[in-house]
């Protein structure tokens, strides 16, 4: 008598069952991690989809503004009730996507984080950590700061307790390892927030930038301080400031009251009292030669070509024809600084940078600038970084040898 087909099956069943487990397992797993990835790519789909959406209408709703970057500054924090600060980044990188003319967003960045520290003050660190590193300019972690300490100055007592949290609040922790650039920055904005918890008096300020910076960062954190009596944004900062900033005249009298890095730091964060004279070659050579102090000259060239690449938009064609403006020896420092700028401001600006090193090499003055840019290969990003590679693959020969020597 012939055995059924389905008896012998049962059979084989019984004698392999342990096999048979296993290799349904496996089909199981495999189609669970199917559908998991299959939902995980719809989800993130779906999610791209959302802020792709909204970027298109900030985008449209900005079309007919006087300045649209200042459009997008007011319009972009609206969503934080919708979604998270880093959400808020990537529909900010959206819009970039669309607008060259976004890439300096200083403002929102600061904007975004001072919303975001204000839903849990006590989160401020946190805050910072979580901010990103190659957009904006940094300004995220200003607003962390700011916000922290907006409302409070403290008396001196009180500031001493602060000292300890200050102290370490820009090195390297847990979670947290900063590149040069997010170090400077970081004590840049502890020269801000010194400001706020001194209740806006610039001796106290920078005595405490003196006692919890690092001798290296110390006129970084002078800057964030005088920066703050020049360039107040918000309401606050108004009112923090007011009857402490000189007019026009006065200025040189006033800085000269301090000590020679706060000297120097006080006027070139002074610019916006001489702006219409520092957009133009002839105008900031004159600003900056009335600082007569050793080395700060040359300072002074460098914080104000930096201020002059954001202000021309980090448009190549303006930096360049500024920068060939100048005398042969200023030069290659002006086309240097605006290209470390550049990347500086975001990391996406990485061809547009070495675009005005070539820009300067045709004048004669690109080698200044191309080693410029060796140094903030390392400086801006981590070394060995997606953006370190970017950086050291899109500069010519021999400088790409030498930026991955700095491997």
């Amino acid at each position: 008598m012939q055995v059924l087909p389905f008896v012998i099956m049962i059979r084989f069943m019984k004698k392999h069952w342990k096999a048979i487990t296993l290799v349904l397992l496996f089909v199981f797993i495999i189609l669970e991690i199917g559908m998991f990835m299959s939902q995980t790519a719809m989800f993130g789909s779906k999610q791209l989809g959302v802020l792709a959406e909204y970027a298109d209408n900030i985008i449209k709703k900005c079309a007919g503004a006087s300045y649209r970057p200042s459009c997008y500054d007011e319009e972009i924090p609206k969503l934080m009730s919708a979604i998270s600060m880093e959400k808020s980044f990537e529909v900010t990188r959206l819009v970039q996507n669309e607008d060259s003319e976004y890439f300096y967003c200083h403002i929102l960045g600061h904007e975004l984080s001072t919303r975001e520290t204000a839903k849990d003050p006590d989160s401020w660190k946190e805050v910072i950590e979580r901010c990103p590193s190659t957009m904006c300019s940094n300004g995220c972690i200003h607003g962390a700061f700011q916000e922290r300490f907006r409302a409070e100055s403290l008396p001196d007592a009180k500031v001493e307790e602060l000292k300890p949290v200050l102290v370490d609040i820009c090195e390297k922790r847990p979670g947290w390892e900063p590149t040069g650039l997010e170090r400077g920055t970081c004590y840049h904005a502890l020269g801000h927030l010194s400001m706020y918890i001194t209740d806006g008096n610039i001796e106290r300020s920078t005595a405490l930038c003196k006692e919890v910076v690092p001798a290296s960062y110390s006129q970084i954190c002078f800057d964030g301080a005088f920066m703050q009596i020049f360039q107040p944004l918000e309401p606050e900062d108004f009112a923090l400031v007011k009857d402490k900033a000189p007019i026009k005249e006065e200025l040189f009298s006033f800085c000269s009251g301090f000590p020679d890095q706060q000297k120097s730091s006080c006027w070139s964060e002074g610019w916006p009292l001489y702006y219409n004279e520092i957009i133009t070659p002839e105008g900031l050579v004159e600003f900056c030669s009335k600082i007569q102090i050793d080395g700060q000259e040359n300072r002074c060239y460098n914080a104000l070509f930096y201020v002059i690449t954001a202000q021309f938009a980090l448009n190549e064609e303006r930096v360049k024809d500024f920068c060939s403006g100048l005398m042969q020896e200023r030069m290659g420092q002006c086309f240097a600084n605006a290209s470390s700028r550049m990347i500086e401001t975001d990391a996406r600006l990485i061809d547009r940078s070495i675009a005005l090193c070539a820009k300067a090499n045709v004048l004669g003055v690109g080698e200044e600038c191309y080693e410029e840019l060796l140094v903030y290969s390392t400086y801006n990003f981590h070394v060995g970084s997606q953006d370190f590679f970017q950086l050291c693959n899109a500069l010519p020969d021999p400088w790409n040898t030498k930026c991955f020597n700095r491997l």
